[in-house]
């Protein structure tokens, strides 16, 4: 990156970090344009290494998220292939000691969501076990950083998790133009979101006792088995002890939420049965 956009990322105030980033936003799309994507890389490894990786440096992590933000608006629909590079020192920077350093990562992470779509799928798990612990957190802001986020990522899920297919997916080449089996080998890749993978880590989070993380949990419940085709109701087994400990908690609204989820799946096991 040109020096000048170093010392706009690393800067204490905010309009100096956005001016940095606005001009990082431009050039990388200018490296879009012209397919040079190595150097993309090479700023990628820059923001991260030198700036969001950058421990007990709040200023220079702040810089490293507001670029990476920009990054990834600026990539648009090559945003993909980046993102292995790109959400990892995002996820790292949830856990600062610094609240701001934390609420811009929930920023950042809503803005590369934003462009991401579907693919962010791909890392649903690491981000709702930071925003499961988010919600519980001491500082407003961060709060409702993570609700803004929060809401993002349900959009997604509730549009794309029983059918996106990340597109670094790559289906098996065909010779001639057998459209059945091309049709059954894209019904074969797995899909970006995998309930199967998230189940352990909700088994694993659903005996917290915070009132705010379990109506976190109650409301990704509740929506999981709003979406037909992921049947989140055959897993109830792995879960249910948990869930029904919410119904002692001392908070009326995690009762309520609780109470309705069960019903919902009262009733579908009923409907099941015939």
């Amino acid at each position: 990156m040109d020096t000048h956009i170093q010392r706009a990322l690393n800067d204490k105030f905010y309009d100096k970090r956005k001016i940095g980033a606005l001009e990082l936003e431009r050039i990388i799309r200018d490296l879009v344009v012209t397919k040079d994507y190595q150097k993309v890389y090479d700023i990628l490894d820059q923001l991260c290494d030198d700036y969001a990786y950058a421990v007990h440096q709040p200023h220079a992590r702040n810089g490293g998220l507001i670029g990476l933000a920009a990054a990834a608006i600026a990539l648009g629909p090559e945003l993909p292939r980046y993102l292995a590079r790109i959400v990892p020192p995002v996820l790292a920077c949830f856990t600062d000691q610094d609240a701001r350093v934390r609420y811009y990562a929930c920023e950042a992470m809503y803005n590369i969501a934003k462009v991401a779509k579907g693919e962010i799928l791909v890392y649903f798990n690491s981000i709702f076990d930071q925003l499961c612990k988010l919600g519980a957190d001491s500082e407003l802001s961060v709060k409702n950083g993570a609700e803004l986020l929060d809401r993002l990522i349900k959009d997604i899920v509730s549009e794309a998790a029983a059918s996106y297919i990340s597109v670094l997916e790559a289906a098996p080449e065909f010779q001639g133009d057998d459209k059945d089996q091309i049709d059954d080998s894209e019904q074969l890749l797995p899909t970006a979101f995998s309930l199967p993978r998230f189940i352990p880590l909700l088994k694993d989070r659903i005996w917290v006792i915070n009132p705010f993380t379990r109506n976190f949990l109650v409301g990704w419940l509740t929506l999981l088995d709003s979406i037909p085709d992921l049947e989140l109701v055959t897993y109830l087994p792995e879960f249910l002890a948990g869930l029904l400990k919410f119904l002692g908690d001392q908070n009326a609204d995690v009762r309520a939420s609780t109470q309705t989820c069960l019903d919902k799946f009262l009733s579908e096991i009923n409907e099941s049965l015939g």
